[in-house]
């Protein structure tokens, strides 16, 4: 388990796979198959899987929120808070994920 790893670096076959079990394999906001890892672009932070769907939409809810564009709660608010893998502290690399506690760099 990376969590056990000396090493930094998670592969990412292992963060989907682990997260799939996490999730029963299914999106962190639907009932959809998930695929995709979402990871928060300022932090670097690991989220959860989402499917395909509500990637996209995480995405543009989260541009329009940073924008104060979007009205009232964020849709995927409830998700941000609580993400899946928020206790994994994994961050999201452009090659490999690594693990916060492990001297990974601090965000993105």
């Amino acid at each position: 388990m990376p969590e056990q790893w000396l090493e930094e670096k998670i592969p990412r076959w292992y963060a989907w796979w682990r997260l799939h079990d996490i999730q029963d394999g299914t999106c962190a906001t639907c009932d959809a198959p998930a695929y995709a890892i979402d990871h928060d672009h300022r932090t670097g932070l690991v989220r959860g899987l989402l499917c395909i769907s509500c990637n996209h939409l995480e995405g543009m809810c989260g541009r329009s929120a940073q924008a104060g564009t979007h009205p009232g709660e964020p849709c995927f608010q409830a998700y941000w808070e609580t993400p899946p893998a928020g206790t994994l502290r994994w961050l999201y690399g452009k090659t490999t994920l690594a693990h916060l506690d492990r001297g990974g760099p601090s965000g993105r």
